[in-house]
């Protein structure tokens, strides 16, 4: 028994509908409803029976949504990747290290895309002797002092025997610095320090640079840069520095050249890797892109190799080889989640949660509707709010729940509220323009509100006060479901 006794009352303002009481969707409540006049001059009123919050209707009927369905649009980033492995299900209660805030879990967001910025450098590798310190990605690559100097940009750094390969960007000449040359002394911006070594300078050849959501712009050279087989990616090749460059991918090293680098030597050559692929404009024009949808391939493993597919003759074999790689992986991890019946206040990047026994941060919030669906037919649907959720509006956006496990999701929209929360159809009430004599009471007895049902009163002026009295007990009349990403999860809400 959850609650017992009094369990709502208002006095509302005249002429206007009001929320009395909401039954949770895993319960129901036993009661009696009386009415007061307290004006002296009598007055009217309404009581109705919701088993819903809002009827909406959808941008579709085709949206795979059933009764109990758990719908958000409530977003929760995270500052550590949980990976599934964890074996977080949906309708898990997440309580805050406080101990003060809850919310519950409905689903990992994968976002339409995930964007790789791809652009062409002119790299070269440079062996630095005597190093002090670490050299790292994304600094600075200097040589001289007082405003002499040169200037790159580090890509990539790996370890030789007994010293340092550094691959460097284009020489930015500064005062009367000159390029640089065997014996500089080199300072990079993190503070490492060394000697460029005797015929350590490489000669400078184009390469792919990658870049990542709030990365850094690197070649992946003794880096993994990993693609989940889960997701959809996106290589922007927008940047001036693609044109007429050709971005590919494929399973065999350097793909149309082969391991060998020759594109006229057949025997070992490969071919483009095109499953789930589509591409958008010119390279190096605003707004393109090359985009690989690898859930399209069941079978996808192991490594796709990078290389420069306009195949006139063998110098675009120089961006390939068997160091340039994207490594498909299905050991998937997530930054943001779906949440629902949120309690309490989560603070960004103050509130934490313990989860598998990793401490997890929550960063950012996108707030959202959520709640439960009631029915859906054709376009039409009731929902039911969760916890602590706002009014869905047209804005609101939410995925949808098929039944089958790992099935693909679509986006629900919503393209218009047509009975808000405290509105009222006809079908609906259980006195209508009541009349209520001065200084009287009457009674709604053995009233029953089922699981997700509302209780909206109204009196035509401010004289009536509205006393709900009963109690709650556990009901499973209503069964909820959230989303199953794979056959292995647990669909069940609790």
């Amino acid at each position: 028994m959850a609650k017992q006794g009094i369990l709502a009352k208002s006095k509302p303002s005249g002429a206007t509908n009001t929320l009395l009481y909401s039954a949770p969707v895993d319960a129901s409540a036993s009661t009696v409803l009386t009415v007061n006049e307290q004006g002296g001059s009598g007055t009217t009123y309404d009581v109705a029976l919701k088993n819903y919050d809002q009827k909406m209707t959808l941008g579709a009927s085709t949206y795979l949504l059933h009764e109990g369905d758990v719908v958000t649009g409530y977003l929760m980033t995270l500052n550590t990747a949980l990976p599934k492995t964890a074996n977080l299900t949906g309708g898990t209660t997440i309580t805050s290290t406080s101990g003060e805030d809850t919310f519950k879990f409905e689903s990992f967001y994968l976002p339409a895309f995930t964007e790789i910025v791809v652009k062409k450098r002119a790299v070269r590798a440079v062996t630095v002797e005597s190093v002090s310190g670490t050299f790292a990605v994304g600094e600075t690559f200097v040589t001289g002092s007082g405003g002499n100097t040169a200037t790159a940009t580090v890509f990539a750094v790996t370890q030789g025997s007994g010293s340092t390969i550094v691959s460097i960007g284009p020489t930015t000449l500064a005062g009367s610095g000159s390029e640089f040359a065997a014996g500089d002394s080199i300072t990079a911006s993190g503070g490492a320090t060394g000697t460029i070594a005797t015929g350590g300078i490489g000669t400078a050849n184009n390469e792919f640079t990658f870049t990542e959501s709030g990365g850094t712009e690197r070649m992946y050279l003794g880096v993994t840069l990993t693609v989940f087989t889960d997701r959809t990616y996106r290589f922007n090749v927008a940047d001036s520095s693609m044109s007429s460059v050709s971005f590919k991918l494929s399973t065999t090293i350097n793909g149309e050249y082969g391991p060998d680098g020759d594109f006229t030597a057949t025997s070992d050559n490969g071919t483009e890797y095109t499953t789930g692929k589509t591409t958008n404009g010119t390279a190096g024009s605003s707004g393109a892109y090359v985009q690989y949808d690898f859930t399209q391939d069941a079978s996808l493993t192991g490594n796709l190799y990078v290389y420069e597919g306009t195949t006139s003759g063998n110098a675009g074999a120089l961006y390939g080889g068997s160091d340039r790689y994207l490594t498909t992986s299905d050991s998937f991890t997530y930054t943001q989640l779906y949440v629902y019946d949120i309690t309490g206040t989560w603070t960004n990047s103050t509130d934490q949660f313990l989860f598998g026994g990793v401490t997890y941060t929550i960063t950012a919030q996108t707030a959202g509707a959520y709640g439960f669906i009631r029915s859906y037919s054709g376009t039409t649907a009731y929902v039911i709010k969760g916890t602590g959720s706002a009014d869905f509006t047209t804005s609101s956006t939410f995925q949808d729940c098929p039944k089958l496990a790992g099935a693909s999701r679509t986006a629900v929209t919503v393209s218009s509220i047509d009975v808000a929360s405290t509105a009222i159809e006809t079908q609906e009430y259980l006195r209508k323009d009541n009349t209520l004599a001065a200084d009287s009471a009457e009674e709604i007895k053995s009233l029953v509100i089922g699981p997700g049902e509302r209780l909206i009163v109204e009196c035509a002026a401010a004289e009536a006060n509205f006393v709900l009295i009963g109690f709650e007990d556990a009901s499973s009349a209503f069964t909820t479901r959230t989303y199953s990403s794979s056959a292995a999860s647990s669909s069940a809400s609790g």
